[in-house]
């Protein structure tokens, strides 16, 4: 097909566009090297003394190859797939490998739907990774079940790329029938890894899977063993999760190839503030990574992790997905190409946002059982276990406290630095509450709910008082999904999320400024972590050691069991 382009390539005909007057990325090499860019019909013709029917000067400009996020969730972008795309392309971004696993976790296969529909909208290179655990564990209410069958209808779909992130590592190492299903349903298709902390030989059962990569990695040591497993690491930078500057210290000329940057989760207001796959490479080069070594992470090794043929570097026959960048320290994006088209220029997208499409099940996602304050009051007791938050990571600590119970209260729960934690069911109104404590949120006054919590997306909520407690759920239950600062009786702000619980339909820079407000409101309350929304969010996600609450109540994930509240 591309043997039309020949005498282009040769220099004997005029090429459809030009880039000149700029340094151009070698990323196979290393290095910045001289010249013109020619492309024709959306393809890199290559770099020579080339002329244009139109010529772009780049004006000492550096010319890249698109970036790559190896792993996401649009859904915590808190928007829409177009007001997503809207952000990120005019970013540099112009190739993401999304897991759906939030949306499918309430709304199942409408959700995967709603995802593929709306992906195939933009101009990007849209990678679904079909979710392999939802629901994530046995030990919640789940909103949907997906069984090997019920994704091998999406496996002929345009966009439908692998097998997202196998949670469920105590499963395929110890040969659950159901997660092998999927495994064995995707044998020939790229599956994705989520191994906290797994290793040894733990490590080799898991891999047996052809589980290619992990994200989750929080160590340059756990990195160099899952490399040296063959597996390809994920640098992530998350919302709420920050990885990358202990991550990269594991990588070297051996190792190299082996690293991929990746967002997992990012947050509007962290997408406005710092932007996308751009703000992780400004993060990996002030932490000493190589400019030239630091963008390879972003485009020719997810390019070949992936096996995305013709992507990921400046070659002849490699697609036209370019970025003009002004440097190698911000990487910020002055224009985007893809295919060869501009799609994006000074950070502002030049195509249209489409209304979604989306069925009613997904917008209309709360439903809620009977609850009043008395649901809410701890049993009694005098040891009690307590989920303790690490500062900038989704795991926590296990601990066991002695406390004194009052009419199920904590007498003192300030003075501990406690809060009660609940996480209310909501897909079958079942009324199931999970009671919980926590430690290292800071909260002193009123309570924060969100119908965001990883990964069933119930109602979690914390608070220092009932009555706080409940008006946050009814708030939430009244705006159908969304995230509530309550206190003194009443709303101190809120975010409405009418998509599953999970999305807003308004703009991304909306949505940026009102959740700004509503932690800003949260701090006032006394909470001191980064983002209060994002580390609420995973305190009900029981795959991530050590102890999380769901709905049935406590989950010890270091030993995959429920446990109790009270100790004794």
């Amino acid at each position: 097909m591309k043997k039309k382009l020949l005498a282009q390539a040769r220099g004997e005909k005029k090429a459809d566009l030009v880039f000149k007057n700029g340094k151009i990325a070698d990323i196979f090499n290393g290095k910045l090297v001289e010249g013109r860019v020619a492309v024709s019909d959306g393809v890199i013709l290559g770099i020579g003394d080339y002329r244009g029917e139109k010529e772009i000067d780049l004006e000492g400009g550096i010319l890249v190859p698109g970036f790559f996020d190896g792993h996401l969730h649009v859904e915590s972008s808190l928007v829409s797939v177009g007001e997503f795309a809207s952000k990120v392309i005019p970013l540099g971004t112009t190739s993401i490998y999304a897991d759906p696993h939030e949306i499918a976790n309430v709304s199942g296969k409408d959700g995967i739907r709603y995802m593929l529909t709306e992906g195939g909208k933009y101009p990007w290179n849209f990678n679904l990774m079909l979710p392999s655990c939802v629901p994530a564990s046995p030990f919640e209410t789940p909103g949907a079940v997906l069984e090997a069958e019920d994704l091998q209808e999406f496996m002929g779909e345009e966009n439908v790329y692998g097998l997202g992130e196998v949670m469920n590592y105590p499963g395929v190492i110890g040969g659950d029938e159901k997660i092998w299903a999927k495994l064995e349903a995707f044998s020939e298709r790229f599956k994705d890894g989520h191994a906290p902390g797994v290793k040894g030989m733990e490590l080799n059962a898991y891999l047996l899977a052809d589980i290619r990569a992990d994200h989750e990695v929080t160590s340059a040591e756990e990195a160099r063993e899952k490399v040296s497993a063959g597996m390809y690491v994920m640098v992530r930078e998350a919302s709420g999760a920050h990885n990358l500057e202990e991550t990269i210290k594991a990588i070297d000329l051996n190792n190299r190839d082996r690293f991929i940057l990746a967002t997992d989760d990012r947050h509007p207001e962290d997408l406005i503030r710092e932007g996308h796959i751009n703000y992780l490479l400004q993060k990996a080069v002030k932490a000493g990574l190589d400019p030239l070594l630091a963008l390879r992470l972003a485009t020719l090794n997810p390019a070949n992790a992936f096996g995305a043929k013709r992507l990921g570097a400046i070659a002849p026959g490699y697609r036209a997905d370019l970025l003009v960048l002004e440097d190698l320290e911000k990487f910020k994006a002055r224009e985007v190409y893809k295919d060869g088209r501009l799609v994006g220029k000074e950070g502002k997208a030049l195509f249209q946002v489409h209304k979604s499409s989306e069925k009613e099940n997904i917008k209309n996602s709360i439903k809620i059982g009977p609850i009043s304050e008395k649901a809410l009051k701890l049993p009694s007791g005098k040891r009690f276990r307590v989920i303790e938050m690490v500062p900038g990571q989704i795991i926590t600590r296990h601990l066991i406290k002695e406390l004194e119970v009052k009419e199920g209260q904590i007498a003192n729960i300030i003075e501990e630095d406690l809060v009660k934690l609940a996480v209310v069911e909501r897909h079958h109104a079942s009324g199931n509450i999970g009671l919980g404590l926590l430690a290292g949120l800071g909260l002193k006054k009123g309570a924060l709910a969100a119908s965001i919590a990883h990964d069933s997306h119930h109602i979690i909520v914390a608070g220092v008082d009932d009555s706080s407690m409940l008006g946050a759920v009814r708030e939430i239950e009244k705006m159908n999904g969304g995230v509530v600062v309550f206190a003194d009786n009443q709303v101190q702000a809120a975010v409405s999320l009418p998509l599953a619980g999970l999305m807003s339909e308004e703009p991304i820079e909306e949505v940026a400024e009102k959740m700004d407000f509503l932690n800003e409101k949260a701090k006032g309350l006394g909470i001191d972590v980064g983002n209060p929304t994002m580390a609420l969010s995973f305190l009900a996600l029981p795959v991530i050691p050590e102890l999380k609450l769901t709905d049935k109540g406590l989950f010890d994930s270091l030993n995959f069991q429920p446990v109790s509240l009270v100790v004794d």
